[in-house]
């Protein structure tokens, strides 16, 4: 794995490089002067997992912010680093606003390959995928939804209520103040 990432400029061709190769496009806009820009080529993208993990299951594309205004126009993006994680047909099923560390961008990436793969029904994959990362980066900011998005596809796998209530009870006892577990659906406590 080389030292940095080779990074696609073209939306088109970003797009037809993704149908081809069967992969998502993760989309990052930047600007020259952007601290977090800077930081994340000087720090989070020089990982070797952080590459190796792009590169399995994305296509990269990058535009400047200022630059690409019908892009920026086409995603509403304003910030800079953000990041969109695009189907092939182009559509954002998942996006974020700012620098990410290395551990936090690698959460990232598991929860939008997540919620691209939801909608193609690869709920195995995406079991494994948030086992994996709550394994790797159990006191993560980001486990609770990473919890919650496994309870979600063991659900859609095999639409056992019990599967869900047993990861929303799982939630609840191990991160209490969490916005997912304040997502309770049922009536009593």
């Amino acid at each position: 794995m080389k030292n940095s990432l080779e990074w696609l400029e073209d939306w088109n061709t970003a797009l037809e490089t993704a149908r081809k190769e069967n992969k998502s496009v993760i989309l990052q806009f930047h600007r020259d002067e952007c601290a977090g820009c800077k930081k994340l080529y000087t720090q989070t993208y020089l990982d070797q997992e952080v590459q190796q993990e792009i590169f399995d299951w994305f296509i990269p594309l990058r535009q400047d912010i200022f630059r690409n205004r019908d892009i920026r126009s086409k995603y509403s993006a304003y910030w800079t680093p953000s990041f969109f994680f695009l189907d092939r047909k182009g559509v954002a099923l998942h996006s974020i606003n700012g620098f990410l560390d290395v551990d936090d961008f690698r959460v990232m990436l598991r929860l939008a390959k997540a919620a691209l793969d939801i909608p193609k029904g690869r709920y195995l994959q995406i079991i494994d995928l948030m086992e994996n990362g709550l394994s790797l980066f159990p006191g993560n900011p980001k486990a609770p939804a990473m919890l919650f998005v496994r309870g979600m596809a063991e659900y859609l796998l095999g639409k056992e209520k019990s599967a869900f209530r047993g990861t929303m009870i799982e939630i609840r006892e191990q991160y209490p103040d969490s916005l997912e577990a304040r997502m309770w659906p049922w009536s009593e406590q």
